[in-house]
């Protein structure tokens, strides 16, 4: 029994807590609270952000906005009766849109409303659109793109499929501030693109065309071998090899025993190659992608003759890379948009005036925690084979 008590009285407390972190009380009546005063409207992109005074009821619960999208469909976003503003969006080009201003209370009564205008600047999905950059790459086009206001938006490639029917081939996801994609898989023959973006809310932009001529590219496949000249032994774990990288399977990885940057390794491609690109993916997992082992920065040094060593009299530098993480946020906090891009694998454009190579060499100049070892989960090369 003296439990009982005890637990009653604590759950006594407890309420009475909770009722003094509400505003006022909490009265049943069917008096409508005061209307908001003093609205201001600042606009923004796809929306606008609305100041007022609230009323002064005790029983105010919140404040609501209600009004209709392009679409037709009807809005209501709210704030609490501690908040002072609160932000409507979801529109695509700009015009002037009526807004109802609306108190409610704990009785569930309503005042009357207060009709103002706003007038939302263009939704980002049109300044993004302006913003992309196609060009011709192997085997399709590359996309880049500028998204200051970190907005959700879908940017979709259109082309024609075996019908000839113009059609969605791609989607990419985005709300970074910044990004970059590619559409591969086709002949190099000339072909029209279509890109058109569209939000959460169905905005959607005019599509832009143009035609592009894919560049050729083969993947290279199946002749990579361990070698090492003199003066860049081979260094790895043991069950982490370097056999790793190529074996198809982004789970596995090869760990890098290094003492400092930059690091050397080597390895035979097996054949001379003209390179277009690299693909290189990161040792897998959810807390270790951007961070941990994974390397961030490297070069590519190559030779067609096996007749070379840790000197790099006889090597050719044919580029220097940096890996990029979508969010840009900081170790740790990785978005959906940052694990599906670590999954897919990232691609490192090669100078087309590089020469062709056979020996690479590979230099890791970081990693992306400062790691002293270095990890790579599978790396792919593509090219011309000469």
């Amino acid at each position: 029994m003296k439990i009982h008590y005890i637990t009653l009285a604590l759950v006594a407390f407890l309420l009475h807590s909770c009722t003094e972190d509400e505003r006022g009380q909490y009265p049943i009546d069917d008096v409508a609270p005061g209307e908001v005063t003093s609205p201001s409207v600042e606009n923004v992109p796809g929306g606008a952000i609305i100041s007022y005074a609230i009323p002064s009821d005790e029983d105010l619960l919140y404040v609501k906005a209600v009004y209709t999208l392009d679409n037709g469909e009807v809005m209501e976003q709210k704030a609490s009766s501690y908040a002072s503003s609160l932000k409507i969006e979801g529109f695509g080009k700009s015009r002037e849109v009526e807004v109802s201003l609306i108190a409610g209370d704990r009785s569930k009564n309503e005042s009357k409303p207060i009709v103002i205008t706003a007038h939302p600047l263009d939704a980002p999905i049109y300044s993004i659109l302006e913003s992309v950059r196609a060009n011709d790459d192997f085997g399709g086009i590359r996309l880049e793109w500028e998204n200051p206001n970190e907005a959700d938006v879908v940017i979709s490639v259109a082309t024609d499929d075996e019908q000839g029917e113009f059609v969605t081939v791609e989607n990419f996801y985005t709300n970074s501030k910044s990004g970059k994609g590619n559409l591969r898989g086709y002949e190099s023959e000339e072909r029209e693109f279509g890109i058109y973006l569209r939000d959460r809310w169905g905005n959607m932009t005019d599509t832009i065309k143009n035609t592009f001529l894919p560049l050729f590219e083969e993947e290279v496949k199946g002749t990579f071998a361990r070698w090492n000249p003199p003066g860049i032994p081979y260094t790895a774990y043991s069950t982490y090899h370097i056999e790793n990288m190529w074996d198809g399977n982004i789970a596995t990885f090869y760990l890098q025993q290094t003492k400092a940057y930059p690091h050397s390794f080597t390895f035979d491609l097996g054949q001379t190659v003209k390179l277009s690109r690299i693909k290189q993916w990161q040792r897998q997992g959810a807390s270790l992608i951007y961070t941990s082992q994974n390397v961030n920065r490297f070069e590519i040094w190559g030779s067609t003759m096996p007749t070379v060593s840790d000197d790099f009299s006889g090597w050719t530098k044919i580029g220097e890379f940096e890996a990029t993480k979508p969010s840009g946020r900081p170790a740790g906090e990785n978005t959906a948009e940052d694990a599906d891009f670590a999954v897919a694998g990232e691609d490192f454009n090669v100078d087309p005036n590089a020469p062709p190579l056979r020996y690479v060499r590979y230099i890791i100049k970081g990693t992306w925690s400062g790691d002293a070892n270095a990890s790579i989960g599978e790396i792919k090369f593509f090219g011309s084979i000469q």
